[in-house]
C-alpha cells in the first residue's frame, strides 16, 4: 500500500504486472526504455528458401514470433510453409503469442530461460535440424548447446533492439518523485536505463531491483544494484508476486 514501483515496460504490455500490484494499493510507473524494429537482411532469403529442411523452429521471445511472421510477409513466404514444422518456445508468454498465429506449440520448458530450455529440449526432442529465431542482442546459450550436441541449425535474426529515446525526458520527470523499487524485464532495458541516468553514487542503486530472469539480474548487478531479486517464475505475474512477497 502506497509504494511506487517503476517497471521498464510500456503500460499496454505490462498489464499482467500492473493489475496485480495496483490491486494491492501500489502506484506503478510503466515506461518502455527500449523499442524494436524489423531487421532486414539478404541472408533471410537464403534461410527462408530452405524452410522445408527444418524439423523445429525455436522462438526465444514474443518479439521473435512477431517479427518472424513479419519477415515471412516481407519476403512473400506463405505461413503454410512453416505450419508443418514443430515449434518450441522458451516461455509461456511466447507460447500464447505464437498460438495467436494459429500455431501449435510442441515444446515449452518447465523453467522459462535459455539454459533450462537447452537442457531439456535437446534431450527430450532430439531435433534433426533447427531454425533459431532471434533478435540482434539475443544470447548464444541455445546456439552453443546445439553446437555441443552436433545438431545442425541456422539462425535468423529478425529484429533489432534499440534505445527508446522518446522516453528519456519522461524518465527524468519520473525521477523527481520518490520511487521505492525498480522492475526490469530485460538486460537491454537496464543498459538503456544506465545510458539515460547517471547511476554513479546514485541512491537508486540502494533500492530493491526486481529482474525477470537471471540474465537481467546479472546486468543489474553489473551496473551496481546492491539488492537484486528474481521471481520463481520468469513472467510478469512472477515479478508481481516477488514484489508483493518482498514487501510482505
Amino acid at each position: 500500500m502506497g509504494k511506487t514501483i517503476f517497471i521498464s515496460r510500456e503500460e499496454t504490455k505490462a498489464q499482467d504486472f500492473i493489475s496485480l500490484i495496483e490491486r494491492q494499493g501500489a502506484n506503478v510507473l510503466p515506461h518502455s526504455l527500449i523499442s524494436f524494429e524489423l531487421r532486414t537482411s539478404e541472408d533471410h532469403r537464403a534461410v527462408l528458401a530452405q524452410l522445408n529442411t527444418f524439423d523445429w523452429i525455436v522462438f526465444t521471445s514474443a518479439n521473435g514470433v512477431k517479427y518472424f511472421y513479419e519477415t515471412l510477409n516481407a519476403y512473400k513466404v506463405s505461413t503454410s510453409r512453416v505450419r508443418h514444422i514443430k515449434k518450441a518456445v522458451v516461455g509461456k508468454k511466447t507460447q500464447q503469442f505464437l498460438e495467436q498465429y494459429g500455431e501449435t506449440v510442441d515444446f515449452v520448458p518447465d523453467v522459462f530461460d535459455a539454459e533450462h530450455f537447452s537442457q531439456t529440449f535437446i534431450v527430450e526432442e532430439q531435433p534433426a535440424k533447427v531454425l533459431l529465431v532471434k533478435g540482434n542482442l539475443s544470447r548464444k546459450v541455445i546456439d552453443e548447446s546445439l553446437n555441443q550436441s552436433n545438431i545442425p541449425f541456422e539462425t535468423i535474426t529478425v529484429y533489432n533492439t534499440i534505445v527508446n529515446r522518446e522516453v528519456e525526458k519522461q524518465l527524468k520527470d519520473v525521477l523527481e518523485q520518490p520511487i521505492d523499487a525498480w522492475v526490469f524485464t530485460s538486460p537491454s532495458s537496464i543498459q538503456a536505463f544506465e545510458e539515460f541516468i547517471d547511476l554513479e553514487d546514485s541512491s537508486i542503486l540502494d533500492q530493491p531491483c526486481f529482474c525477470i530472469g537471471h540474465t537481467t539480474q546479472d546486468q543489474a548487478n553489473r551496473v551496481g544494484f546492491k539488492q537484486t531479486i528474481v521471481p520463481y517464475e520468469f513472467t510478469l505475474e512472477g515479478l508481481a508476486e516477488a514484489v508483493s512477497d518482498y514487501y510482505s
